[in-house]
């Protein structure tokens, strides 16, 4: 087994020494089994998928109640309420 040695701003390493913690291994184990993952990143038709879906929540989301008696109101109107 070989050593290497990493650098990592103090947020990143505080991040990992934790997650090690949870994990109940150590940072060197805890770090050689993520790198053994293999990588989980969406494929593109995927990604454009779940994109595609986020839209759709929003959009389909609850409507604003900006119409008055089923009209939008006049430029004049919305200033007027300030």
């Amino acid at each position: 087994m070989k050593n290497v040695t990493i650098s990592m701003d103090d947020d990143l390493y505080r991040i990992t020494r934790v997650e090690a913690a949870k994990a109940g291994k150590s940072m060197s184990r805890h770090i050689a089994d993520r790198l053994r993952q293999p990588a989980r990143l969406p494929a593109p038709d995927e990604e454009r998928r779940l994109h595609l879906e986020a839209l759709e929540r929003v959009f389909a989301g609850p409507k604003l109640p900006i119409s008055e008696n089923g009209r939008m109101p006049t430029a004049e109107e919305r200033n007027a309420r300030r």
